[in-house]
């Protein structure tokens, strides 16, 4: 239901139970609900840079100094055409003087050698290496047309096969045609004209001076990327498609949340910062600026952490009277939120991980690792390809919502129908949504040969995209952690004892050295050929009661080969709890599988986890749940904006001294898109100021404020969910009553 409150919906008490988070290490006079996310920019993420500093967009595209550089340097760019066109006349004479145009050098034959297209033909086809090669012969006749030709091969599903095809090509045809692989594991290969000299620019030409002005310092282009309703994968996506650019040129430090305003550092490789700004106007959600060069990328891991703004709306304690007044309400909450921040800022809380761990999906990420690694594939193929019967009757009789998300699950709904029954196997296929990468994979494997790989369900398990993959296995893994942390807390609290597990000191220093797949800082990443293993012990009993150690040194492991687990109760819950036949009746001292694939290392996790810096809260009254309680980063460069250009200012600006319903509104809910709201912002501010002005006897009264705030903000490591402290600062919520 759509004003359901976010944490009634994925966040009960026996929601949370079935994901191990059981335990709370901060006391609450009273525990309180609220909607969490009412509206996207209710949820603001802003990336906290290795040196500590919170990343925040500055300026929107090129500044105005910046576009003045870029203009100068077109205009340059320009002078020089025209005096090359001129210099292009004149040597078209003949050095005699007698006008005749001097006449082409005939181009140079490229040839392949007979064994090199029976190398190609090996790897792919022969009509495949036919046309390769003719689009290699064409050469200049190729780079003369406006449109680009392309080849394509037939679907290659080996990546070893794959990567081997584009290095054969690399090397027959001398880097001079380009291979890309598309979603179905075909290869696509274009013809790359070499560059051409050109020796009438003389060293201090305009046209080189313009070139110098232009060049990059840099390899590649950082920019901050802003963010509204899209997770990180889908703004990238849009990025390197508006810029022709590969996704995998495209760096960033992890992923960020979807329905949240977020800002993150980016990096894209040999790309200049006007082409960037110029497709901002054409992006969906997404924004860019503050473009610098730097001779490295932005990589995985490349964080401190995350600011968070979270605004949380219809606040109420459990028990109290709606008749009370809200002013009273307010203090009440106020003073319960403000001692829990204070004992969560001095002891931290439980560094559970939080349910957008095990998906989003009827079937928890979770369930598919545990038949992933108990050898159950056929299980673990049709877990993936769940689909809801409702869902998907409609989807077959055209019943789907207009937002674009939510067609997209229906139609993933319909095609897996399609797909499990036999209904109609092509059409499944081709309805499937690109962003559904896991059942297009599966797809794609289970009818590459008809009927006879239809029951390949390892081979389907294992050309699902590694990250995908290993997200599943590592959902198990965070499963099991979190009813082991649970139980390490139910029975000793904050006591450290006998058994307990502690990195060994020599070892410690990087206490984060990795990240996993949803951006889950991990103290041990152990990869295939990751050498720098984090090693733990156990605590004598003598170590335990010195005082020289505290909870806040304690891990747990999750489940792997390479780890050690607590010598005490806890080891033996890991036995029991794994071997019990609803987790799976799996050992945790076996986790070595035949297929390489889906071995398990394991890792350490701390137990506890505490803020970055003092956390801030503002417990409020207000009326409309559409009121926007903190800029984002848009915000305020607009705001910025408008109030250089004219006298008047945004009225968000001032928001407290505002009638509520005149407040501007940056999006309707959920089904709003992210660059319409934006655009709405600035339409509907210009336009309220101007109504102001001429007609102040139509503004309405303002509205009583009946309804209670609380806006926290904090920063927490790479580790640490948001979601996790919040139900820690809140307590659980109750259970949703029978209808």
């Amino acid at each position: 239901m759509a004003d359901q409150p976010h944490f009634a919906a994925r966040g009960s008490a026996s929601y949370n139970k079935a994901l191990g988070i059981t335990q709370r290490a901060t006391p609450l006079a009273a525990a309180w609900t609220g909607d969490l996310r009412a509206r996207f920019s209710d949820f603001q993420v802003n990336e906290i840079r290795e040196n500590g500093s919170v990343l925040h967009l500055k300026t929107l595209g090129l500044g105005d100094d910046e576009t003045k550089q870029e203009t100068n340097a077109q205009v340059v760019k320009e002078e020089a055409k025209q005096e090359d066109g001129k210099q292009e006349v004149k040597e078209g004479t003949s050095s005699n003087g007698t006008g005749a145009a001097t006449p082409a050098q005939p181009e140079q034959t490229r040839e392949v050698s007979p064994e090199d297209v029976a190398a190609l033909e090996a790897l792919t086809d022969s009509n495949f290496a036919k046309e390769v090669v003719e689009l290699y012969k064409a050469g200049v006749a190729v780079d003369n047309e406006k449109k680009k030709k392309t080849v394509t091969s037939q679907p290659v599903d080996d990546r070893p096969k794959r990567g081997q095809i584009h290095q054969e090509i690399r090397r027959i045809f001398k880097s001079q045609i380009d291979t890309n692989t598309d979603d179905s594991g075909a290869i696509i290969a274009s013809f790359v004209p070499p560059r051409k000299g050109n020796n009438r620019k003389s060293r201090g030409s305009r046209a080189n001076r313009g070139n110098r002005e232009e060049k990059p310092a840099g390899e590649y282009l950082h920019f901050t990327l802003f963010k509204e309703n899209r997770d990180t994968m889908d703004a990238v996506n849009q990025v390197s498609r508006f810029l022709k650019a590969k996704p995998q040129s495209i760096g960033y430090a992890g992923t960020k949340d979807r329905r949240a305003s977020t800002v993150q550092r980016c990096s894209v490789r040999h790309m200049r910062s006007r082409n960037l700004a110029g497709i901002n106007g054409r992006l969906w959600g997404v924004s860019t600026g503050d473009y610098e060069y730097h001779d490295k990328p932005v990589y995985l891991g490349q964080l401190l952490g995350n600011e968070f703004v979270i605004a949380i709306k219809n606040c109420e304690t459990t028990g109290e009277s709606k008749d009370e007044p809200v002013a009273q309400r307010v203090e009440k909450l106020k003073a319960n939120v403000e001692s829990a921040v204070a004992h969560m800022s001095e002891h931290g809380w439980i560094n559970y991980f939080g349910h957008q761990r095990f998906g989003t999906h009827e079937i928890g990420t979770h369930e598919i690792g545990k038949l992933i690694l108990g050898d159950k594939y056929e299980e673990a193929v049709n877990a993936l390809l769940h689909y809801d019967e409702e869902t998907a009757t409609k989807a077959e009789t055209e019943e789907v919502p207009e937002e674009a998300s939510k067609r997209d699950d229906y139609a993933r709904n319909q095609a897996c129908k399609l797909f499990l029954t036999g209904k109609d196997v092509d059409k499944a296929v081709s309805i499937m949504p690109r962003r559904f990468s896991a059942e297009s994979c599966i797809f794609r494997h289970l009818n590459r040969q008809g009927a006879q790989s239809r029951k390949d369900f390892v081979g389907a398990l294992i050309h699902i995209t590694r990250g995908l993959r290993s997200m599943y296995l590592h959902a198990y893994q965070s499963y099991i952690w979190n009813h082991a942390a649970s139980k390490r807390w139910e029975l000793h609290g904050e006591t450290v004892v006998k058994g307990d597990l502690v990195i060994i000191q020599a070892e410690a220093t990087p206490l984060v050295s990795g990240q996993d797949q949803d951006g889950d800082d991990i103290i041990n990443p152990v990869e295939e050929d990751d050498d720098a293993t984090v090693r733990a012990r156990p605590l004598t009993a003598e170590e335990a009661a010195s005082g020289n150690f505290s909870v806040y040194d304690v891990v747990l492991p999750t489940p792997g080969y390479d780890v050690v687990y607590p010598e005490n109760e806890i080891g033996t819950f890991y036995e029991e709890f794994m071997g019990a036949e609803e987790n799976g009746g799996l050992d945790p001292h076996k986790m070595r599988r035949m297929r390489r694939e889906f071995s398990l290392p394991g890792r350490y996790r701390k137990i506890m986890n505490r803020f970055l810096a003092p956390p801030s809260i503002e417990v409020r009254a207000y009326a409309d749940d559409t009121e926007q309680m903190h800029p984002t980063d848009l915000d305020t460069i607009k705001a910025a904006s408008k109030s250089n250009g004219s006298a008047g200012k945004r009225r968000r600006d001032d928001a407290n001294d505002e009638p509520t319903a005149k407040k501007t509104k940056v999006e309707e809910g959920d089904d709003a898109p992210a660059a319409a709201d934006a655009e709405m912002t600035d339409a509907d501010g210009s336009k309220d100021v101007s109504s102001a002005a001429e007609d102040t006897t139509t503004v309405p009264p303002a509205p009583e404020p009946t309804k209670v705030a609380v806006v926290v903000k904090f920063q927490l490591g790479r580790s640490a969910y948001a979601t996790v402290a919040l139900r820690d600062l809140m307590g659980d919520t109750p259970e949703e009553t029978a209808a």
